[in-house]
């Protein structure tokens, strides 16, 4: 037999025998079901051999898929299927054709006993359905029955179905069974998947999913992902399997769905992985006419992101349509706005307590006398479309519509009255925000997306994006008291045409951006979307709540601001490619954001724990492993200098250390300082977390506390935290304080901690989950620099 490389190299050429003859049109040579003359078969498929780096051969790739056009056909066969493997350099069991039993034996005797028969038709796209597949054929008698069986199978499970013979291959020997395929979601396109496969993939479920494009280096991460990454080290007797020649077979079938957007599924299943290379058995594409995608004119786009900035530093506001029945919300909301601030309400009724709040009134945003830079709307929704043309023709540069009752709705009137908004905002350069949103805010400023906010004196260095008023409202409301300055904030809604994408793009240009937080229920270009997320986190730290990750919450974001769901390991690739880290909640946000902002970066995931009684050295260490943090043994140089006076009968200067008696109470805290200095110059550790107990000693608190029982301790803490080389923060213990007293403890200790400069959680499920998120934010960005 040759050798995998010249096999392949007489495939591309055409020489090889017996390949289906290609034609000119791409189509496979037409024959009769019934036999006829032929060359005589010389040899069948090799046995797999290592892959070889081969080009890829995009005439053989465009010749099969033009012959599927051609012929109004958009499932490959499994023949044509691998010829587009092996164009590209993927080893393959080619199997060769036979029309009739007589032809299946010949072929069989040649390939060598045992060999596999497949049902050959354009109509069966799971041959194992229909009865189609025959394994371990050892005789020629044996493949005649196959044959005719096969032949009747398919008449009796698919009586419409052409049968246009069998394929004939050798058994391929054992190895590691591996799925591997392409497809493509409707928001981000094509995704490159590989999980364990065989018989057991619909029962192991065992998969890693990436978008694709992916290289060599992020297929071996899918690779670790999955649960049996074991395997692929050799177990029970089976050897190693080959993981280069895995992770190079992901990312050229995963450049070809990037390459080929008419691919709308490829499966291999199974690819059996060897010591020394892979084979796919048997492989199934899918076609489909290639959707072009919504371009994008892009000097219209950097108009409208520019209109977009300008918008969000505003020195011009307008309110449209306010009313008293809400209490002119609008207009309270921006008393503060540090600009020049208008109303424009033609209802005379309406005008006259605007008049009353000092702030000039409009019939129109034409009459302003000057640039509006930013326009908050607030009508019926049967007048938004007007508002919004009559903004685009003042030359409003961004415009926020409060406005609901769109798609998110699902009547007919929304839906029409929404496409008229698009069609408007999509031809011209204005910047829209939602509708159905509470728009942008700019604390800095003064701009204020609720009335419910305070403007900041001065910019801050984090910015949220929310497809939730209310969430973008709680995380601008709650950033101040976590000492976390918002620089600038956007409820998004509907975003029918501005994205989160856009947003995105314009926060992470802005010079005093640090880091994003962004709340999103689904997107409509998914992969601009990606590509944006991609690149702020290549230059900042950036965090994803995502909502609708169940099928109830899927129901309730798409009533919510019309989001179509995205399936949750979709979603994990993405965050896991772009460098984005997933939170949970909003106070996981906040959690997650404080830390990243106050401390420096948590470069890696072991941390020195310091607990105050043995019990909750247990739950702190259990807490923090579970999110995936380690709590290792200190060095053997901390251990020495603990031993020389951590003396008290029952504490422990192990990690996680029982340290209550030794630095806790009045009389030893002199011994704190010294406690955390040591932890600060530990090498085997990354970051500390110290349990604080508010209160005069470690009993029960039953009785009010004073500021000055708990400000001794923070004191004492926060200038070892101004110090401290490696990022440090301090759980707040709630299990020894009165019920009724827990409010006020816990909120006063809060309050005076973090006026002392320090991170503070209540809880260790807090504390672990924001170091785990912190760190992965380190991790990614590393990897992703590499």
């Amino acid at each position: 037999m040759t050798d995998q490389g010249t096999q392949i190299a007489s495939f591309v050429s055409g020489a090889a025998f017996p390949r289906p003859q290609i034609q000119p049109n791409g189509n496979q040579k037409a024959t009769n079901v019934e036999c006829e003359e032929r060359e005589p078969v010389s040899e069948c498929a090799p046995a797999p051999t290592p892959t070889s780096v081969i080009v890829v051969n995009e005439s053989i790739i465009q010749q099969v898929f033009a012959g599927a056009a051609k012929d109004n056909r958009t499932t490959l066969s499994e023949i044509e299927s691998k010829q587009v493997l092996e164009a590209l350099g993927i080893s393959t069991a080619m199997p060769y054709a036979a029309h009739c039993a007589d032809e299946a034996v010949a072929l069989a005797s040649r390939c060598g006993f045992p060999v596999v028969l497949k049902v050959l038709s354009p109509d069966v796209t799971h041959k194992s359905d229909v009865g189609g597949v025959a394994l371990g054929l050892g005789t020629e008698a044996q493949v005649r029955e196959a044959y005719e069986r096969i032949r009747e199978n398919l008449t009796a499970h698919a009586p419409h179905a052409r049968f246009e013979g069998v394929a004939v291959q050798a058994m391929a020997r054992p190895g590691l069974e591996i799925l591997a395929g392409i497809t493509r979601d409707p928001q981000f396109g094509a995704l490159v998947m590989v999980g364990m496969g065989g018989v057991l993939v619909e029962v192991l479920k065992d998969t890693a999913v990436r978008i694709a494009p992916v290289s060599e280096a992020q297929a071996r991460e899918m690779l670790a992902e999955l649960r049996g990454a074991a395997l692929f080290n050799g177990t029970r007797g089976m050897p190693p399997a080959d993981q280069s020649a895995l992770a190079s077979l992901l990312a050229k079938i995963s450049r070809l769905a990037a390459d080929h957007p008419e691919i709308k599924e490829m499966d291999l299943n199974p690819v059996v992985v060897y010591p020394d290379g892979l084979c796919a058995l048997d492989a199934r594409v899918l076609l489909e006419p290639a959707g072009a995608r919504p371009r994008i004119d892009p000097e219209l786009r950097a108009r409208r992101l520019a209109n977009l900035e300008r918008a969000w530093k505003p020195r011009t506001l307008a309110v449209i349509g306010d009313r008293a029945v809400r209490e002119y919300m609008w207009l309270n909301a921006e008393r503060g706005f540090k600009g020049k601030l208008y109303s424009v309400q033609p209802d005379p009724r309406e005008a006259a307590g605007i008049e009353k709040l000092g702030i000039p009134n409009f019939t129109s945003i034409a009459e302003i006398p000057e640039p509006v830079d930013y326009a908050i709307v607030a009508v019926p929704r049967q007048s938004a479309p007007q508002v919004l043309a009559d903004c685009i023709a003042a030359k409003v540069a961004g415009a926020g519509f409060f406005t609901a009752g769109f798609s998110e709705v699902g009547d007919d009137l929304g839906n029409n009255l929404e496409q008229q908004m698009r069609a408007l905002a999509s031809s011209s350069d204005i910047a829209l925000v939602g509708p159905n949103c509470m728009g942008l805010c700019n604390p800095g400023l003064g701009l204020l997306n609720s009335p419910s906010l305070r403007p900041a004196e001065s910019g801050g260095d984090v910015c949220f994006i929310s497809q939730s008023g209310t969430h973008a409202i709680s995380l601008v409301m709650k950033a101040p008291g976590r000492g976390i300055r918002v620089n600038l904030a956007a409820s998004i809604g509907n975003a029918i045409v501005l994205e989160a994408a856009d947003f995105l793009d314009v926060m992470a240009a802005d010079p005093a951006t640090r880091a994003i937080g962004l709340y999103v229920e689904g997107v409509r270009d998914g992969r601009r979307f990606f590509e944006s997320l991609r690149r702020a986190a290549a230059r900042h730290r950036v965090l994803v709540w995502k909502g609708g990750v169940t099928e109830s919450g899927a129901r309730a974001s798409f009533s919510h601001t019309g989001s179509l769901a995205t399936p949750a390991a979709v979603w994990k690739a993405v965050l896991r490619q772009s460098g984005a880290v997933e939170v949970l909640n909003l106070e996981s946000m906040l959690d997650a954001m404080e830390l990243l902002i106050r401390t420096g970066e948590v470069r890696g995931r072991r941390m020195a724990l310091v607990a105050m009684t043995g019990g909750q050295s247990v739950v702190i260490s259990d807490t923090f492993a579970r999110h995936g943090l380690e709590v290792p043994p200190l060095s053997d140089r901390t251990y020495r200098q603990f031993s020389t006076f951590f003396k008290v009968i029952g504490g422990s200067y192990r990690n996680p250390l029982d340290a209550a008696w030794t630095m806790g109470n009045a009389s030893n805290r002199g011994n704190v300082d010294r406690v955390l200095e040591i932890l600060d110059e530990d090498s085997e550790t990354d970051a500390i977390v110290m349990e604080l107990r508010p209160g005069p000693g470690f009993g029960t608190i039953r009785r009010e506390i004073k500021e000055d029982e708990i400000t001794p301790m923070l004191d004492l803490v926060a200038g070892f935290a101004r110090r401290a080389r490696k990022p440090f923060a301090i759980v707040v213990d709630v299990g020894h304080i009165q019920p009724e007293m827990e409010a006020w403890v816990v909120g006063k200790t809060e309050e005076l901690a973090r006026a002392r400069g320090l991170v503070t959680f209540v809880g260790f499920e807090r504390a672990a989950a924001a170091f785990r998120a912190a760190a992965e934010c380190y991790e990614n960005r590393q990897r992703l620099a590499q």
